[in-house]
């Protein structure tokens, strides 16, 4: 299993319902291909957490690049995982600036660079409390 995190550049013009489309199709795909994580959405930008098998994690990464409702997509962290922290969602959702987040603009800054695992991992677990607080 791996975890993947990208950002990306919204769409201009991209709607409230776009975005909740976005959030019901992965909601009703991701329980059949095992697939868990959230999407952060504001500032004109995306952030998305995919969590599953790798190669399920790494086609949909593809087949999102393609969408037409964002652009700019990089990658900021790559990693094996060996247990899910989204398992409660097949894909929750965080409206708020991704850069809000504490340790998103040091994994930003580092996305070239070899990234300390407590540092991916903080960050993810901050993006569950906030679901949890929802």
């Amino acid at each position: 299993m791996i975890r993947l995190l990208y950002v990306s550049q919204a769409a201009s013009g991209i709607t409230e319902e776009q975005v909740k489309d976005i959030l019901k199709s992965a909601q009703q795909k991701n329980p059949a291909t095992g697939l868990t994580g959230v999407l952060v959405h504001g500032g004109g930008l995306f952030m998305q957490v995919l969590e599953g098998p790798e190669q399920v994690v790494l086609r949909l990464y593809v087949k999102i690049l393609d969408d037409r409702r964002h652009s700019d997509c990089q990658i900021l962290h790559i990693s094996p995982a060996n247990d899910r922290i989204f398992e409660k969602w097949s894909m929750g959702i965080i409206e708020s600036d991704p850069m809000q987040f504490q340790h998103i603009a040091e994994l930003r800054a580092r996305r070239l660079e070899a990234v300390l695992a407590k540092t991916f991992t903080d960050t993810m677990r901050e993006f569950a409390r906030t679901l949890l607080l929802q």
